[in-house]
Order: C-alpha cells, then sequence, then structure tokens
C-alpha cells in the first residue's frame, strides 16, 4: 500500500511542473536599473576676459559639480561655441563630486558665448546639458566720434552726401541738411510721416517713408510731396539715369510692394514681377546697372535683385537662420550687406556672396560707409540699453568696425555709449552717423569722425 501512495505523490509532483500556469514558476531574474548621472553646478573660471587676451587664446577652468548614483560617469563632454567637441575621461566612484578640467577659449572675437557641458556614463546614458557663458569684452575707441546734435524729438533714420550737402531723414518727417556736418539745419519737409530712406542721382534727392514720397531737386533746401498710388511703409529708394524705384510693405495686408517711376515720381506703376510677397524690402541700392534690396524673411538671408527695376530675382545669401540685414551699400567694387550678430557679407556680382570674418557678436549692424579707403560699419549691441532692456554695465561690445583692407583686419571704435547709429555717410572729408539715443525714448542725433 505505502508502495502506491509513493507513486502518487510522484505522479502530483509531476504533473505540477508539467507546465500548467497554475502551478508556473515565475521569473526571478533581477530588472537593471539605469542611473542617469546629472550636472548640479557649473562655473568657469574666469568667466571674462579681454579682447585678444592671451594674444588670442586664454585657458579657461570648468569646475563641474555632478550627482551620480550609478556611480559608473566615464566621459565630460564640452561643445565649444564653434560647434566643435571636446572630452576628458573621468572616472569617480561616489555618488557627487566636482570635476575640475582646463580647456582653452579664443578671444579674438568680442561677445557673450555659451559654452555647452554634458556626462556621460558607461551605459552611454547622457546628463542633461548646461550652459555656461564666456565673455569677451573691449574698450574701444570712441574719442575719434564728436557729438554734434542730439536731443532731438525724432530719431535720423539715413543721411546721405550728394557731393554739396548732406541730407538726413529720419522720423515726424525730420529733414536736417548740412554742408560740413558740423552746423546742421533743419528744413520743413512738407510732412509729419516717418521718413525711412534717401537716396540720390545728379541733383535729384527721393526721400521715403510710411505712405509718402517726397523730392527734391536742391540738395535738401524744398522738398514735393509726390502723390503715391498704395497706402504703404516704403522702406527703401534707389534711383539711375531713368528709374525710381522704392519699395517696402502695404500698411494694409502687410504684403510686399515695389514701385517704379520713369518720370522722376510724378507717375507709379507697381512691380508685378516680385518673387514673393512676404519679402520686404529693407534698403535699396542701385550700382553697376544693378539693383539689390535686402530682404529677409522669417530669419533667413535672403536678397532680391534686377537689373531693370522691373523683373527680380530672389537670391539666397546664407542657410545661416536668424540672420537679418537693414542696411546695404557698395564701395565702387563690390556690395556690402552687414546685419545681425556682427554678420557682414560681400558680393561683386550681388548674386554670389562671401562672409568676412568680423571681430565682434552680439550686435546689430544698420549702417556703413565707403570713404574710398575706409569702410566704416556701426550699428548698437543687441542687448543695448533701451526702452525695453537694462543695461549691463559690466558688458562692454563696441558698436562699430572699420577696415581699409577690405574686411582682412579690422579697428573696433564705439560712437557713444547707449547710441545707435542708424545711417553712415562719407563726405567733405568726414564720417557722419545719424541715429538715435534709446535710452532718452528715441532722440534723434548726429555724430562725426575725420
Amino acid at each position: 500500500m505505502r508502495k502506491y501512495l509513493i507513486y502518487f505523490a510522484l505522479l502530483l509532483v509531476g504533473c505540477g511542473s508539467n507546465g500548467d500556469d497554475e502551478f508556473a514558476v515565475p521569473d526571478s531574474q533581477p530588472v537593471q536599473v539605469r542611473h542617469v548621472p546629472e550636472i548640479t553646478s557649473l562655473v568657469l573660471l574666469p568667466d571674462i576676459a579681454d579682447y585678444m587676451a592671451g594674444a588670442g587664446n586664454i585657458s579657461v577652468t570648468a569646475e563641474v559639480s555632478f550627482t551620480d548614483i550609478g556611480l559608473d560617469i566615464q566621459t565630460l563632454w564640452i561643445q565649444m561655441p564653434d560647434g566643435t567637441d571636446i572630452s576628458f575621461a573621468e572616472t569617480q566612484a561616489t555618488e557627487s563630486g566636482t570635476y575640475t578640467e582646463v580647456f582653452v577659449m579664443s578671444t579674438e572675437t568680442a561677445g557673450a558665448f555659451d559654452v555647452e557641458f554634458w556626462l556621460v556614463d558607461q551605459a552611454g546614458d547622457s546628463s542633461d546639458h548646461r550652459y555656461a557663458e564666456f565673455r569677451v569684452v573691449t574698450d574701444a575707441q570712441s574719442s575719434d566720434w564728436t557729438n554734434r546734435v542730439s536731443g532731438l524729438p525724432h530719431a535720423l533714420s539715413e543721411v546721405i552726401w550728394d557731393g554739396d550737402a548732406f541730407i538726413a531723414v529720419g522720423y515726424g518727417g525730420t529733414v536736417l541738411t548740412s554742408v560740413d556736418g558740423i552746423a546742421w539745419l533743419a528744413i520743413e519737409s512738407g510732412t509729419g510721416a516717418d521718413l525711412n530712406d534717401v537716396a540720390f542721382y545728379g541733383s535729384d534727392i527721393f526721400a521715403v517713408g510710411d505712405e509718402i514720397i517726397l523730392h527734391s531737386t536742391d540738395h535738401g533746401t524744398s522738398w514735393t510731396v509726390k502723390d503715391r498710388p498704395a497706402e504703404a511703409a516704403f522702406e527703401g529708394v534707389a534711383i539711375n539715369a531713368s528709374q525710381v524705384v522704392i519699395g517696402g510693405q502695404h500698411m494694409e495686408w502687410n504684403t510686399a510692394i515695389v514701385l517704379i517711376s520713369e518720370d522722376r515720381g510724378d507717375t507709379w506703376r507697381a512691380v508685378d514681377s516680385w518673387p514673393d510677397e512676404g519679402l520686404h524690402m529693407n534698403d535699396l541700392v542701385y550700382q553697376d546697372g544693378l539693383f539689390v534690396a535686402p530682404t529677409p524673411y522669417f530669419g533667413e538671408a535672403w536678397v532680391t535683385v534686377s537689373s531693370d527695376g522691373k523683373v527680380w530675382n530672389e537670391v539666397a545669401v546664407s542657410d545661416e537662420l536668424g540672420w537679418t540685414s537693414d542696411t546695404i551699400i557698395h564701395d565702387g567694387t563690390q556690395f556690402i550687406l552687414p546685419g545681425t550678430d556682427g554678420t557682414v557679407f560681400t558680393s561683386f556680382d550681388g548674386f554670389n556672396w562671401t562672409r568676412l570674418q568680423t571681430p565682434v557678436r552680439d550686435v546689430s549692424y544698420t549702417s556703413a560707409a565707403w570713404s574710398g579707403s575706409k569702410l566704416v560699419i556701426a550699428g548698437a549691441p543687441m542687448s543695448w540699453c533701451g526702452w525695453f532692456w537694462p543695461c549691463d554695465e559690466s558688458f562692454d561690445v563696441p558698436a562699430g568696425i572699420s577696415s581699409t583692407d577690405g574686411g582682412m583686419t579690422w579697428e573696433l571704435f564705439d560712437i557713444d555709449d547707449n547710441y545707435e547709429s542708424l545711417g553712415l555717410a562719407w563726405g567733405n572729408g568726414r564720417f557722419v552717423s545719424v541715429g538715435q539715443e534709446p535710452q532718452f525714448e528715441g532722440e534723434g542725433a548726429i555724430y562725426t569722425a575725420d
């Protein structure tokens, strides 16, 4: 009897291991836990340096504090402002600590630069990326510039030299003239509209602005208001022997508009070959048989060009996003296109553009002039003191650059603190800058430099 009981018990044991779900043995293998490292603090020493310190390069110490439950950090990665990566092999079997590493920063360009840090462990897991700001500052030369006019009720937007006189235009219908750039005379323009641009050919001078077209034939001493066929904010004007071309955007529809006149502004017709209604003309220049207009589109760098003012073609200047330009000039040899973030492009034909290496970033260049031997470009720091921005006294970025060798080398300068140059011209042996003092609610000002 015992024999049969033992056999029956064995049979039951065997039935318990036949794969029936009721008797299945669960998988007891432990689940692997991955611990991602964290950067808890980040300090650069120093985090500010003088322009061209260390002959263009200085050593910077990074103090990177971290936590890592997994105790397996393998690499500290650093991405430099130019996009290149450097790495440091790291091992430290503690849940928290600090890595101290030394790397080299360039001081050849003034401005603020983000340096990116992250940690990677042996499993390939990365910490969140952390950023530290490194600043390169300079005390630029400002003594060469003299204030001639300040406290004007409206900002000045552009200035030209027509061979006999400087003519400056601005908001509120402001027109000023001067034969030497030092003494200025206010002129009755016949309008209170904002004036955005002015150009000349021979004795003809045209100024354009918000729903206004003005014409002068006596060096800006008197002006005639011309009929305009559309309600538009005109931002650019250029003239040749037979044509006047103006452009901007419709006030109502916010679309591009380009007008052409072949009778010196008596009649106008709209250009119907403009390539894209979203390409608003910011400025316009005519030289060597070509009209060229900066027309940034959603933060992309474009110009629009025409040989006759009637048929236009859009041209990509650069694939760099976030770049715009409000001004363009010609130096007798090439077109010069300054813009935001310290950027300057040049072109001999209006279609093929080359970026010049400039020594400053964080500056928006809004004016340029050529003397015959010197190129001067100016604007304002992109973080300048103004209506909506606090002043950062510790961050000194020059708002101007000049070159006598086609942009191969540059000198840095400031016109004045808290001043934005909106227009530049060369004439009668000196540069004239017109613009605004934003800290004082956009009051107009004029500066000169010999």
